[in-house]
């Protein structure tokens, strides 16, 4: 009786440590995506410079690099975020979205929702020059 009680607390104990450890996993898995985000829309702003937005829909920005004349799509590619062209060429942002969404608020300001595949959500603005 005495062991069984002893191994149902030890038990217990792992039961409550290895909760602790999932949680302080998904935080940091949380504050990493925030840094991720919070880059990507730094290195976005400073690449579109040259960008003018030539149209906008729910899961795509299409933009023209008035520097090298070529047309992209910023937008989804399997759940990898990418400034893509028509070729294959592509430029990786971001890994793991599962879901993106734009909405134009202001001339060269656009909100970009993303959802990634661990269901974190991020609502950003990003703005692009012309």
């Amino acid at each position: 009786m005495v062991a069984l009680v002893v191994f149902s607390g030890i038990l217990l104990a792992f039961a409550i440590s290895s909760q602790g450890l999932q949680r302080v996993k998904q935080q940091q898995e949380n504050d990493t995506q925030v840094i991720l985000v919070n880059q990507f829309i730094k290195r976005l702003e400073n690449d579109a410079h040259h960008y003018r937005v030539t149209g906008v829909s729910e899961d795509a920005l299409a933009i023209f690099n008035t520097r090298t004349n070529k047309h992209y799509l910023l937008g989804l590619k399997g759940y990898c975020l990418c400034l893509y062209r028509s070729d294959g060429k592509f430029i990786s942002y971001l890994l793991r979205v599962k879901y993106l969404n734009f909405k134009e608020i202001a001339p060269h300001l656009y909100q970009i929702t993303l959802k990634f595949t661990n269901e974190a959500v991020f609502k950003e603005e990003i703005y692009i020059n012309e």
